[in-house]
């Protein structure tokens, strides 16, 4: 089959879709979505994974993305006709070759797959939709989404990676609910067809590895693939958007049997879930079953769930209705089985103060907890990472009793607590917060494709905010700064000491920061643990006008202006986590106790760096403390290389790729006091001590960044006005580079003619 897929993209077969669907599709779009799942909530009557789905859908359609469903595992046929005010067509796999133009190629991998490989016939369906949709539209930005499980983005990661979709493309894979942890969390589920398990299981790891982006909901099942041997180092972590339940819910007219749940005394303890093992059901019943018979008298149980074949051994041929009257006999109960997933919340809302027990083994990052958690319902939580995780992310506390997983008397022990204090009376989250909490994962969505559409794309002519063209995000800080940053304060930052930012401009940096300590999972206090430091004054001779050309922000400023509303706004999403200090930073010092990081953006004058070595180094902590000169490689701040060379005993460049003009430093041990407190200028370096220290830079500076600290060593001597010595330095560096690496050396020498009348090539 691989060997097909080389010939589609040797032979260049495209894909485009039949005339009759080609003149129902508009002529441009600005982005466009292709989201493809098995199931979609609305249209299917489940929750988990079509409740994602819908709820993405949803959100991209907000953003003004073109938004188009494949459906997988269906046989009902849709001809890209939808009904659903979020989506623009939906079409199912097996219309394939209905509304498709397919060529022979690609009827001969389809016609030469057998019954049993229905999975790769679902994956090369969804190549050849995502073709069409990438022919049809070569110019627009196309976002893919796929989930893992049974591998269905298998051959559409290979295509991409074979440049079959173009450079316009992105596709991403989130972690929902793959083959290998499935069998893990059904306990003694045993596969029939062990190679289709495991050659599915590898379509599963490959495209989850070798996707654009790669999204895991929850840390939980993070780990568990790593243990399965999955590579998850470039996957980030992003919890999905969820509904927000406003409250109070609209009013609906419910089934006879349904209203009798809601006009009963008793008390409505509710089995919320899929009606399977892994869902906890086992558990569930045999906890019920400890229940002394006063405490039974109590209640009315309500299973809330898809009915489903179970699979544990011995049990094959009895569905969960049939189990449940075998263990219960004829115990007060009621199986509710047929509801989507709005109308199930809405029931369960209407429920006289309802005890809701979710008691799954294990849990990926369940949308049960987000829809339950913002009830007024008490909840019995299964003590399980992916639980813990959700219920979290929206701050549910109140009115939450934890059990051990799989622990019987655990869980009945929690039951009989609950039903003892019944009514409760406990707070909820606020929908306001709810509401923020979706905002700032949607935007950290976006700023994810954003920098994915940023590397795969070769010559992008707009991105997915058109206002700011060829930026990831808008700063004078490039990608690889941003992603370093990022990675930081998600996976060294321990939270010991502040994270401090001088210097930020519009926020790309503390951006960058910000998103990664949000996704820090061993920082629990994170409130205003970022501190940005900025004067927040426009300045042309600063290159900002240049630096906004072409975006929305052109021509907006000028010289004395703020533009600090600008930048909270930009960081709006997480101000929460930001202390802003607007001013001076030589006026404003540092009084906050330990600083673990140090991201300098703002040494660019004699002045800033003293007062940023005598208020902020002191509070740098030994062997924890980086250090990150911004300007490091720029050529204009050449008294950074005096003072890190004069510094070098104390701070330490680490390893890592170099970004852009950035260098980062380690500090190992205490500075003295006296260094500390000097008045550093240029008469402080001897000459010596100044050839030294521009070797050092050179040495500790990766070969192709080492132009940069000539053109600054050029500077240093510009700067003191020692003009002869400038133009033999140039001459030298000059003589020994290409043309090409003189960019910043002729800067220098703008800078020269300009302010000193000096011309460095005389």
């Amino acid at each position: 089959m691989d060997k097909l897929l080389s010939r589609i993209n040797s032979n260049n077969f495209e894909v485009s879709f039949k005339q009759t669907r080609k003149d129902k599709l508009p002529p441009v779009v600005t982005r466009i979505a292709l989201l493809v799942t098995t199931e979609y909530e609305g249209i299917f009557r489940n929750g988990g994974i079509g409740t994602y789905y819908r709820t993405l859908s949803e959100r991209l359609a907000a953003e003004d993305f073109y938004v188009v469903l494949l459906l997988c595992q269906s046989q009902k046929k849709f001809d890209g006709e939808s009904t659903i005010p979020a989506v623009k067509h939906i079409f199912s796999t097996s219309e394939c070759m209905d509304v498709l133009e397919l060529q022979p190629t690609h009827l001969a991998i389809l016609s030469q797959l057998q019954d049993g490989e229905w999975v790769d016939y679902e994956s090369y369906c969804a190549l050849f939709f995502a073709q069409a949709i990438t022919s049809t539209f070569p110019n627009t930005y196309t976002y893919i989404e796929f989930p893992e499980m049974l591998g269905l983005g298998y051959r559409t990661v290979q295509a991409k990676r074979s440049r079959v979709l173009g450079e316009n493309c992105v596709v991403a894979v989130t972690l929902h609910s793959g083959q290998e942890w499935l069998q893990e969390a059904h306990a003694s589920y045993t596969h029939s067809h062990p190679d289709w398990f495991w050659q599915t299981s590898h379509y599963e790891q490959y495209s989850f590895e070798q996707a654009d982006l790669a999204f895991f909901l929850s840390h939980f099942l993070k780990k568990k693939v790593e243990k399965y041997g999955w590579k998850t180092s470039h996957a980030l972590h992003l919890p999905y958007c969820f509904s927000v339940i406003e409250q109070p819910l609209k009013t609906i007219t419910l089934r006879n049997d349904l209203q009798r749940l809601v006009d009963q005394d008793k008390i409505p303890l509710v089995f919320f879930g899929r009606l399977e093992e892994r869902k906890g059901l086992f558990t569930f019943l045999e906890a019920i079953e400890l229940l002394e018979s006063n405490i039974i008298e109590k209640v009315h149980i309500i299973f809330l769930g898809k009915n489903v074949e179970l699979q544990a051994e011995g049990l094959q041929g009895l569905d969960s209705q049939q189990y449940i009257k075998q263990k219960l006999g004829s115990n007060c109960y009621t199986i509710v089985t047929d509801l989507f997933s709005q109308e199930a919340i809405r029931l369960v809302n209407l429920l006289r103060c309802a005890i809701v027990c979710l008691t799954s083994s294990q849990e990926n990052f369940p949308h049960t907890a987000l829809e339950m958690g913002q009830l007024p319902v008490s909840l019995i939580v299964s003590d399980t990472g992916g639980f813990r995780e959700t219920l979290n992310l929206i701050e549910r506390t109140g009115g939450v009793r934890w059990f051990i997983p799989e622990n019987v008397r655990s869980l009945a022990q929690a039951m009989i607590q609950a039903i003892s204090a019944y009514p409760e009376k406990f707070g909820v989250p606020m929908r306001e917060f709810l509401h923020f909490v979706n905002q700032r994962l949607l935007n950290q969505r976006f700023e994810y494709m954003k920098q994915a559409f940023c590397q795969t794309a070769t010559s992008p002519t707009s991105y997915l905010d058109k206002s700011e063209p060829r930026r990831w995000i808008l700063g004078m800080t490039s990608i690889d700064e941003q992603l370093f940053l990022e990675n930081y304060a998600q996976n060294e930052y321990s939270g010991r000491g502040e994270i401090v930012e001088l210097g930020c401009w519009f926020g790309s940096s503390t951006i960058s920061l910000v998103m990664g300590l949000e996704a820090n999972s061993c920082v629990t206090n994170k409130n205003q643990r970022i501190h940005a430091y900025d004067i927040f004054i426009w300045c042309s001779l600063a290159n900002m006008p240049q630096s906004v050309i072409g975006t929305s922000l052109e021509g907006k400023y000028k010289d004395g202006d703020s533009f600090l509303d600008e930048y909270l706004e930009r960081i709006n999403p997480w101000s929460h986590l930001i202390h802003v200090h607007p001013g001076d930073l030589a006026e404003i010092g540092w009084q906050q106790g330990e600083i673990e990081c140090l991201f300098i953006d703002a040494m660019k004058s004699w002045e800033l760096t003293n007062s940023i070595i005598k208020n902020f180094f002191p509070y740098l902590i030994p062997e924890v403390s980086l250090v990150i000169h911004q300007d490091f490689a720029h050529y204009y701040t050449s008294w950074i290389h005096l003072i890190m060379s004069r510094l070098r005993e104390y701070l330490v460049p680490i390893e890592h790729l170099f970004i852009y003009s950035s260098r980062a430093f380690r500090y190992v041990k205490p500075i003295p006091n006296e260094l500390l407190q000097n008045s550093y200028s240029f008469d402080s370096f001897s000459e010596t001590e100044i050839e030294a220290a521009f070797d050092y830079s050179l040495e500790i500076t990766p070969q192709k960044m080492q132009p940069n600290i000539l053109a600054a060593k050029v500077m240093h001597f510009i700067h003191i006005k020692n003009f002869e010595k400038a133009k033999l330095e140039f001459k030298e560096s000059t003589a020994q580079l290409d043309y090409l690496e003189w960019m910043e050396l002729a800067d220098v020498q703008k800078i020269a003619k300009m302010y000193y009348s000096i011309d460095l090539l005389s």
